[in-house]
């Protein structure tokens, strides 16, 4: 897959994800400012991940419950020899026998560090 930006409803999870109080928040923040996505699940689900193979100590940040389902979704980041801690993506978490296309709206959200 080729880099592409985040799409709109991708850029507003991202946002309200890292609206919590988390420490590094704002690096994390200056980050997410440029990040691409550089990779999707193969499921069809709308995870995203924001790194090519730098994967040490992934680090689940932000958890998400999306209101009436036990449906939910991460923000994780990755330990990157040479930067440190970075983005490295958004999990989707599915219970349901299908997957959505897409994250839910940010205001379908419930947000708090993990």
């Amino acid at each position: 897959m080729r880099a592409r930006q985040l799409t709109e409803r991708e850029r507003a999870v991202l946002d309200a994800l890292l609206s919590v109080d988390i420490e590094g928040a704002e690096a994390l923040l200056c980050q997410a400012s440029e990040v691409v996505v550089v990779d999707t699940c193969g499921c069809g689900c709308p995870s995203v991940d924001f790194q090519h193979g730098r994967v040490f100590g992934m680090n689940v940040r932000v958890n998400a419950d999306v209101t009436d389902s036990y449906d939910g979704l991460f923000l994780y980041t990755i330990e990157d020899l040479e930067r440190g801690e970075i983005l490295g993506g958004i999990e989707w978490v599915g219970v349901g026998e299908t997957n959505p296309n897409t994250f839910p709206s940010p205001h379908l959200l419930d947000i708090r560090p993990a």
